[in-house]
């Protein structure tokens, strides 16, 4: 008689010390290739005293009495720069600039930098995922309008906008990230089984057609990243979702701390920018606190899960958070249930998205931005952060640092209504 695959454990991912000491020199020698690589593009860059390149135009936005411009190359790489001149909207557009190099070191050049620039051309070609956000804006109000592109095509948001998302303490959701990719991946799974199956059935009942179906959805969804040009909340997102779909066609344990430590030391490894993208961390730090609450809180119903443990991110998120960016008020603690109620709202926007239809929620959407909110900074200092990093890291081992760690946070929020009752 066969035993019920649901009665074996699922092995570890690493086996032996060896294996970990091995996988951790493979990953250092490809980041060691990659540093190089980019050292090179880098000396090509500022061999000379300029640098003639194509770049279109990712974030446009007024500071003061000038202009700040996001640009991204088509050599691969992002650079900021300012303008005083009187510039119309070049968000998407593609130019041809010259940029002046002498400045710029290695460090500055994987960071991302800034540098002084001349416009030489405007082009004719437009980004194309900017041609389908002037699509959609036309089905939105100008006040909901960045949020959808924000949402299906990591647009940027206009400052206002950001702002009232913070006070909102919902800037998370716009950042496509693990859960949008999940919402796509079930959507996809769905409608890819009732066409496939069918076929499967007729011509080739031999393969395993909930395989064939997960490869084809990580195919689509890896075309999606590619169009958003590897966007590195998404990135991760996504490197997580093949590596553990790896993991479990082999059945190895899928929600384990190496995993995640393995996905993100190979995604740095072989992009070493992303040592310096804020969003990436906060994707990893997300992924992180929901792993710790899984781990220990295994004893808890679904329902329960599921409440607690939006509950539990918003607080383990606010002292990582908040040492980047300050904005707080009141109206956060409704954050954990928007976020919840954002389960409903995504899918079913895309859904009337699909349709022409996705101007139906736009009331609700821009009762909540046109809200007036009084917003306080309120930052985390540096060595609280690295404590607070330390006693997470403990966490992963001992439940009691986890308890301490939910007081932490608490207590963080306690502080925060001080600062903000203090106003």
């Amino acid at each position: 008689m066969k035993a019920s695959p649901f009665l074996l454990s699922k092995t570890e991912l690493f086996l032996s010390y060896r294996d970990k000491v091995l996988a951790l020199f493979l990953l250092s020698l490809l980041f060691s290739i990659s540093l190089v690589f980019e050292y090179k593009h880098y000396k090509q860059l500022t061999e000379f005293d300029d640098y003639i390149t194509t770049v279109w135009v990712e974030k446009q936005y007024r500071k003061k009495d000038y202009w700040v411009l996001k640009h991204q190359s088509t050599e691969g790489f992002s650079f900021y720069t300012s303008s005083k001149e009187n510039l119309k909207d070049l968000e998407g557009h593609y130019l041809r600039v010259r940029l002046f190099t002498t400045k710029i070191d290695f460090l500055s050049y994987l960071k991302g930098f800034y540098v002084p620039t001349q416009m030489l051309s405007l082009l004719q070609e437009k980004e194309q995922r900017y041609v389908l956000m002037q699509s959609l804006e036309k089905l939105h109000t100008p006040t909901s309008a960045p949020l959808y592109n924000a949402l299906f095509f990591a647009g940027s948001i206009p400052i206002n906008l950001r702002h009232q998302l913070s006070a909102l303490g919902i800037n998370h959701l716009l950042a496509i990230s693990g859960f949008h990719l999940g919402v796509l991946s079930f959507l996809l799974f769905f409608i890819l089984k009732l066409v496939y199956k069918p076929i499967q059935g007729r011509f080739f009942p031999y393969r395993n057609a909930h395989r064939d179906i997960a490869l084809l959805v990580l195919t689509l969804l890896f075309g999606y990243l590619y169009f958003l040009d590897f966007v590195p909340s998404l990135l991760r997102a996504y490197a997580m979702s093949a590596f553990a779909y790896f993991l479990y066609d082999r059945g190895i344990k899928i929600l384990s701390f190496s995993s995640l430590f393995l996905v993100v030391i190979f995604l740095i490894a072989l992009w070493p920018k992303l040592i310096f993208a804020v969003g990436f961390w906060f994707s990893v730090a997300g992924v992180f606190y929901i792993f710790l609450f899984l781990h220990h809180m295994k004893e808890l119903k679904p329902w329960q899960s599921f409440i607690l443990l939006h509950l539990w991110v918003y607080l383990a998120m606010l002292p990582v958070v908040h040492y980047f960016y300050g904005s707080f008020s009141y109206y956060q603690l409704y954050s954990p249930l928007l976020t919840m109620l954002f389960i409903l709202f995504y899918p079913l926007a895309l859904l009337l998205h699909l349709f022409s239809l996705g101007f139906i929620l736009d009331p609700i959407v821009d009762s909540l931005i046109v809200l007036n909110i009084e917003v306080t900074q309120v930052f985390t200092s540096f060595w609280i952060l690295i404590f607070y990093i330390f006693v997470s890291l403990l966490a992963i081992v001992y439940r009691l640092a986890f308890y301490l760690l939910g007081l932490f946070s608490f207590l963080f929020l306690a502080y925060f209504f001080y600062s903000v009752a203090k106003l």
